[in-house]
C-alpha cells in the first residue's frame, strides 16, 4: 500500500501508479511459480527466510531511487511476497487439525489484516514521501525471521500425494469445465477477492484526489479497509468450517453489494466511504480465506502445497488484471467508474456460486 499513496505524494499519473503496482503483482506471480521448486530443494523455512531477505534489501534500496525506477524493487518486493506466502502457509497449514483449519486460516488472515493495518499507521505517522517510511518497512519485515526457528518442521515432499496430483492434472482439459479445474473453485473464489482489493488499493488515491479528499484521507480509508480485512477473517473461517465455502462466500456476496452500493450512492463523503471500504476490505479477504479452506481440504503434502499455489497464482493474476483494467477504465471515464466495475466483478461471482458444484464445501 506504501508504494501508490507515495506517488500519488509525488503527482505521478494514474497510468504510471497502476503500472508500478501492477509489477509487484507480476513479481508476486514470479515467486509463486518458483516456489515449489525452492521448497523441495531448501524446504519451508529457508524458502521464507529467503523471501523476508529479499523485501528488506528492496525497501531500503526503494528511496534512493528515482521514482521511474520503482518498478524494479516493486518486482523483487513482490517475488519474496510469493515465496514466502506459498512457502509459509503451505508450512502453517499443513500443521493445523484438519477440523479446525477454518479457524485457524481465519486468525492467519486476521495477523496479515493488523499488519497492514499497523503500516498504514506507520505511514500516516512518518509520511509516504519520506525515507524513514521506507526503512520502517525493512525493519518490521525482519520481525518476522527470529520467529520461524522456533516453528515445527516438516518434509516439503510427500511422494504419494505429489503422484495423485499429477494424475489429476492429465485429467484436466481446456474446455469449460476443464478451465474451471485448472483454476479451481477456491481460485476463481480467492481471485475475484484479489480482483476487488487490487483496484481498490491501486487506484483509492486516484478516486480520492477527484473528490477532493486528501493523502492523510486516503490513508484512512485504505486503513479502514484493511480493519474490515482483519475483523470479517475469523467468522468467515468459522462459517467456513460449520456452514461450508459455497454458503459463506453467497454471505460475502451480499456484504460486498452492500458495500458498493453505498460507495456508488454516497461514495462522495469520506464516512460513507469508510463505510463501504470496511465492508470491501472484509469480503474481499474473505474470498482468498474461503479460497484457502477450499484448497486444503483432502490434501496433504505435495497436494497441499500445489493447491496453494493454483490459488494463490489465481488471486495473485485477478489481482493485478483487477487494477489494470480498473486503470484503463478510469483513464478514459472517470474515477466513480471504479465502483461500477467492483459491481460487474460481484456479479460474476454470483454467477460462479450458483453454478452447481459437486465439491464446492
Amino acid at each position: 500500500m506504501l508504494l501508490p499513496i507515495a506517488l500519488e505524494v509525488k503527482k505521478v499519473s494514474p497510468a504510471i501508479i497502476v503500472a508500478t503496482s501492477s509489477t509487484l503483482w507480476l513479481g508476486v506471480l514470479a515467486g509463486m511459480v518458483f516456489s515449489g521448486k525452492i521448497i523441495r530443494e531448501t524446504g519451508y523455512r529457508n524458502t521464507v527466510v529467503v523471501g523476508l531477505l529479499i523485501g528488506i534489501v528492496s525497501f531500503i534500496l526503494l528511496p534512493l531511487l528515482d521514482w521511474r525506477w520503482w518498478a524494479i524493487p516493486s518486482v523483487t518486493i513482490g517475488f519474496g511476497i510469493g515465496l514466502r506466502w506459498i512457502a509459509n502457509e503451505t508450512w502453517l497449514y499443513r500443521l493445523a487439525p484438519a477440523q479446525s483449519r477454518g479457524k485457524i486460516i481465519g486468525i492467519h488472515e486476521t495477523l496479515i489484516g493488523m499488519a497492514s493495518i499497523i503500516g498504514l499507521l506507520v505511514i500516516v505517522a512518518l509520511g509516504a514521501s519520506k525515507p524513514s517510511a521506507f526503512w520502517a518497512a525493512a525493519a518490521i519485515i525482519a520481525i518476522g525471521i527470529p520467529p520461524l526457528f522456533i516453528a515445527s518442521t516438516l518434509p516439503a515432499v510427500d511422494k504419494a500425494s505429489a503422484i495423485k496430483h499429477q494424475q489429476q492434472s492429465k485429467s484436466c482439459k481446456f474446455s469449460p469445465a476443464g478451465i474451471f479445474l485448472l483454476l479451481g473453485y477456491g481460485g476463481i473464489v480467492a481471485g475475484i477477492g484479489g480482483w476487488i482489493e487490487g483496484a481498490i488499493v491501486a487506484l483509492l488515491p486516484v478516486y480520492n484526489a477527484g473528490i477532493g479528499l486528501n493523502v492523510g484521507d486516503t490513508a484512512w480509508l485504505l486503513t479502514i479497509l484493511g480493519l474490515g480485512l482483519m475483523i470479517f477473517q475469523f467468522p468467515i473461517g468459522w462459517l467456513a468450517d460449520t456452514k461450508g465455502v459455497n454458503w459463506t462466500a453467497k454471505l460475502c456476496v451480499v456484504t460486498g453489494l452492500t458495500g458498493v452500493v453505498v460507495a456508488m450512492l454516497l461514495g462522495t463523503h469520506f464516512f460513507t466511504l469508510a463505510i463501504a471500504f470496511f465492508l470491501l476490505g472484509g469480503i474481499s479477504g474473505g474470498l482468498l480465506t474461503l479460497g484457502i479452506v477450499w484448497a486444503i481440504q483432502h490434501s496433504t503434502g505435495v497436494a497441499l502445497t500445489n493447491n496453494m499455489r493454483q490459488v494463490s497464482i489465481t488471486y495473485t493474476l485477478l489481482s493485478a488484471a483487477g487494477l489494470l483494467v480498473a486503470g484503463f477504465i478510469v483513464s478514459h471515464t472517470n474515477s466513480s467508474s471504479l465502483f461500477w466495475q467492483q459491481l460487474v466483478v460481484i456479479f460474476v461471482l454470483t454467477l460462479v456460486l450458483y453454478r452447481p458444484q459437486k465439491k464446492a464445501n
